[in-house]
């Protein structure tokens, strides 16, 4: 069962080198006609902005639970204020 946790690391590697045996071979792929170029385009374009919003209501997020958790550790007096800076 020891010997277990070295499986972890060899997984990991396996896994990375799948990830880059795939990436080149998508690389090569030719990337399709003009249209499918310009719908490609109007998708990457969707998804930034899906992002940047996902990352701004991230932020409020993070910035209110952490200071919610420096509250609540303030006033615990078996907790301690950087919980809130480890979130």
């Amino acid at each position: 069962m020891e010997k277990l946790i070295y499986l972890v690391p060899v997984f990991g590697l396996i896994g990375l080198i799948y990830t880059l045996v795939k990436f080149n071979w998508v690389s090569k792929q030719d990337a399709g006609t003009d249209r499918m170029k310009e719908i490609s385009n109007y998708i990457a374009e969707g998804a930034m902005a899906f992002l940047k919003a996902e990352w701004k209501i991230l932020g409020y997020f993070v910035v209110i639970v952490g200071i919610l958790l420096a509250l609540m550790a303030s006033t615990n007096p078996h907790s301690h204020w950087s919980i809130a800076v480890a979130f």
